[in-house]
Parts: structure tokens; sequence; C-alpha cells
């Protein structure tokens, strides 16, 4: 993988999370650094708007690695816009891989820690944790009726007490 991509101190932990959120980003749509500021501001709801000096050296420290490119666009001011390249499309879908096995691993872990605490809810905690890793596993494009079946199973929850 690519230096910028991996953690190390507290500090690059957080400029490798703006780093995987703006190659993420980048692969939806171009966008320019305001648009990525703005959406992360949306996102955060406020909580965490990275800094131009956050974000930009970590939008060229891509570019550096042929993640994104750079184009300029004219209009009545011209700005730079980001794209993810092709490598950069790669980088990150094998990042998400590896954040799927390391999900994997971490419910083996998690199954353990619950033995160990004899966790009163264990049970519920399981199924929670099933359902969490199946929606991980959908196919694109089943978001509307996945979201159907939770709503489905909210309501009858809801009807348990």
């Amino acid at each position: 993988m690519t230096s910028l991509l991996k953690f190390g101190s507290p500090r690059e932990k957080r400029r490798g999370l703006l780093a995987l959120f703006v190659l993420h980003s980048l692969c939806q749509s171009p966008k320019s650094g305001y648009d990525i500021r703005k959406e992360i501001e949306a996102k955060t709801r406020g909580l965490w708007i990275p800094s131009k000096g956050t974000l930009y050296p970590v939008l060229h420290r891509l570019d550096e690695e042929h993640l994104v490119a750079v184009t300029t666009a004219t209009g009545k001011r011209s700005r730079q816009v980001y794209e993810a390249t092709e490598r950069g499309v790669a980088t990150l879908e094998a990042m998400k891989r590896q954040g799927r096995a390391s999900h994997r691993q971490m419910e083996i872990y998690r199954h353990l820690i619950m033995e160990i605490f004899g966790c009163r809810d264990a049970v519920l905690h399981d199924r929670l944790q099933r359902i969490h890793a199946a929606l991980h596993e959908l196919p694109p494009g089943t978001d509307e009726r996945a979201a159907a079946v939770l709503d489905t199973c909210l309501q009858a929850l809801k009807r348990v007490s």
C-alpha cells in the first residue's frame, strides 16, 4: 500500500483516515478541496472540518502517489479539481478488502471477549453483529430492500416489550 495510507501515530491515524475518505469520495466523483471539506463537514455534522493545512497536503500526497489526478477547472474563478485514478480506485478496493478481513477477525475476537466476560446479552450482540456482517456482504443495488427488511425488524423489536 501507499505510505500515506499506513497508520502510525495518533496524528498520522487522523491523516490516514482523511486520506482514505478523500480517496473514497473522489472515487465517487471529482471534487475540489473545498467540496471535500464541505462534504466532511456535512457527514460529521460539523464535528470535524479538516483544516486546509491538513487537507491539501493529503491531496498533494495522493497526487504524488498517483492515486488522484489534478485538473484546473475554469469559470468565475479557476480551481483545482481532484479525481481518483485507476490506481487510486484499485488501492481503495484493496483497502476495503483488507478492512472486511479485519472485521471478520474482530468478530472472532469479540466472541472470545464475550465468553470471558460473560456478557448478559451475548446472544443479542451476536445476532446484531451477524446482521452487520451480512449487510456488508450484500451486492450493490440491494440497499433499499435491505433497509426495508431492517425497518420491519425494528418495528417488530419495538413490539417485544
